[in-house]
């Protein structure tokens, strides 16, 4: 069984360029769209992913660490990159500035680094400030504006190309979240009155696409909802991009037990009647989370089937007792769409008590990618 059989995620570009579509579709023309591939574009590839949005006009792309964006500048990627950790401590500020690098920066003392470092630049390091507006994690307090900008001037070297800040639930739509918006507006309006005119002004991520358009701004990030999953359903109504990947494996051993019999580690399960079972060669190692051991299901010939007994490190187990005709070899799909259903990672991320970027960014990279 080669590794493409064994598991695999179908990245199908085209359903990408869909959702990007759709999104764009959701704003003016005169606001840009930031398209998030940190960890590697949610699990997604974030090379290929890069390439293809690139070539639709996005406006900026989003990662967390220095080292990915340089993987993405390695790989001819050309459009701003917006690295939105920032820079730590023990980062070289130099591989920002050979390789064209934006960093989000939100604290004071990285703020004097690089105000005491500007007279080495060769160029202008070009910033975006982060605010923290409610969120309660990175940025500036919003009452320190005048200060940061106190001690942005005379920085010839720093180059303040944007604003931004981060709502902490834009998934609903409050008075919370307004006044979120809110305080960002103050914020920018003192830089416009202290004589700061920035290019980009930004806040409103995927959940705030719809709940939020006061706060489109300049430019929105979009993350999860262009990879096709939601933090709500109500988001997935108002803005309906489709599930990109689909992953998939075979099975390798079909076996039948009696009633009675206990299945995997731990016997959680024991059979309660006589049972067809289908093994499929993914587990934990795999990002196949173990906690849907006992209640997740996957597609097998357009039927759903139960998992049954524990996930392990590199198998699961299948109930396809029900099954009419099933063999050795046969497509199941993990996550994605059959004819007849889907599963998706909103719903397995709902079964194992978690959201669906983490089952999305825990595929891990044993599952061979392929790009349709």
């Amino acid at each position: 069984m080669t590794n493409i059989q064994r598991a695999a995620a179908y990245i199908d570009l085209g359903i990408l360029e869909e959702n990007y579509n759709t999104i764009r579709s959701k704003l003016s023309p005169e606001v840009g769209l930031l398209c998030v591939v940190k960890a590697d574009a949610y699990g997604h590839g974030a090379i290929e992913v890069s390439r293809r949005l690139e070539s639709l006009g996005a406006f900026y792309l989003g990662v967390a660490t220095i080292d990915e964006a340089v993987e993405l500048r390695t790989s001819k990627i050309k459009i701003p990159i917006l690295v939105m950790s920032g820079i730590m401590p023990w980062d070289d500020v130099s591989t920002l500035l050979q390789q064209n690098l934006t960093p989000v920066v939100y604290d004071f003392d990285t703020l004097a680094r690089i105000c005491e470092m500007k007279k080495d630049f060769q160029t202008p390091l070009r910033i975006h400030l982060k605010f923290d507006t409610g969120m309660g994690r990175l940025g500036f307090m919003t009452d320190d504006a005048s200060k940061v900008i106190d001690r942005l001037k005379g920085a010839e070297n720093i180059k303040v190309d944007g604003l931004m800040s981060h709502f902490s639930s834009s998934e609903i739509r409050d008075d919370y979240g307004m006044g979120q918006v809110n305080a960002f507006r103050k914020v920018t309006e003192e830089f416009v009155k202290r004589g700061f005119r920035t290019k980009v002004i930004h806040m409103a991520n995927s959940g705030a696409i719809t709940n939020y358009p006061d706060a489109h701004f300049t430019m929105v990030r979009a993350g999860i909802s262009l990879y096709g999953s939601h933090p709500t359903l109500e988001l997935k109504k108002q803005l309906p991009t489709r599930p990109t990947m689909k992953f998939t494996s075979r099975i390798a051993l079909i076996r039948e037990f009696p009633a009675g019999h206990a299945l995997s580690y731990g016997r959680t399960y024991v059979t309660s009647k006589k049972t067809k079972v289908a093994y499929i060669p993914v587990g934990y190692a795999d990002g196949y989370p173990r906690s849907l051991s006992n209640k997740g299901s996957v597609l097998i010939n357009n039927n759903r089937c139960s998992i049954i007994g524990r996930i392990c490190m590199d198998w699961f187990l299948v109930d396809i007792t029900d099954l009419n005709e099933v063999n050795i070899k046969d497509e199941v799909i993990l996550l994605g769409e059959s004819k007849s259903d889907v599963v998706t990672a909103d719903e397995i991320g709902k079964i194992s008590d978690t959201i669906p970027y983490e089952i999305l960014c825990k595929i891990s990279k044993r599952v061979t990618r392929v790009y349709i």
